[in-house]
């Protein structure tokens, strides 16, 4: 039986596999991030330092401009709305940032995620750092009473190894290398959710 379910967000229920990229695409700040990005690889700056000087290439973008539409992948609306209707907690997870949220708030019970910080004027003045590694998760799940052993995982990066390797149904979703394969269960390879939602029903049963 599964009572929650943790879904990773970039790479899983969208297409693109970072928030933080993604926008730098439609801003055209790509090349300006790659310098911060070659910095974090090469530990002159830490998570938070680097997120913080990457939202920087954005202040004073207004809203409108930094919440950008989001493309989900197929099946994703499906399965929220599965998973929700056999009284599953939805938590959706995400190392990217809250813009990701908006097409699914109304299927999940919560979204966890770093937030760009606003001013009175609806301008991007900021980051706030919520999410360095999905162990925060771990917090939630204690929070909530749950037991590991009845919670699905589903993620496809190096980030999302704590959830994968501590929930009984893990699932690795177009992983990103083999370790992230082989920390889950089960791993699926395809373009849609669709092979997920039958495996959950599969579970449920």
């Amino acid at each position: 039986m599964i009572r929650a379910a943790i879904l990773d967000v970039d790479g899983v229920l969208t297409y693109f596999r970072s928030a933080w990229q993604h926008l730098h695409r439609v801003l055209g700040t790509e090349e300006w991030a790659s310098l911060n990005r070659e910095a974090y690889a090469s530990g002159l700056i830490n998570y938070r330092d680097w997120a913080l000087v990457d939202a920087l290439l954005w202040m004073g973008v207004p809203r409108s401009w930094v919440e950008v539409p989001v493309t989900l992948r197929r099946g994703t609306l499906e399965l929220l709305k599965f998973l929700r209707d056999n009284d599953v907690l939805v938590i959706a997870v995400s190392g990217g940032l809250n813009y990701t949220g908006i097409p699914i708030r109304e299927y999940i019970n919560y979204f966890i995620s770093n937030e760009l910080v606003l001013d009175n004027d609806d301008s991007l003045i900021s980051v706030k750092v919520n999410v360095e590694n999905k162990n925060i998760v771990n917090d939630l799940i204690n929070r909530l009473g749950l037991d590991w052993d009845y919670v699905m995982a589903v993620g496809d990066s190096d980030m999302d190894l704590p959830m994968l390797r501590r929930a009984r149904y893990s699932i690795a979703y177009n992983p990103v290398n083999e370790e992230v394969a082989n920390a889950a269960r089960i791993v699926i390879n395809s373009d849609t959710l669709y092979p997920l939602i039958d495996l959950v029903k599969a579970i449920l049963k």
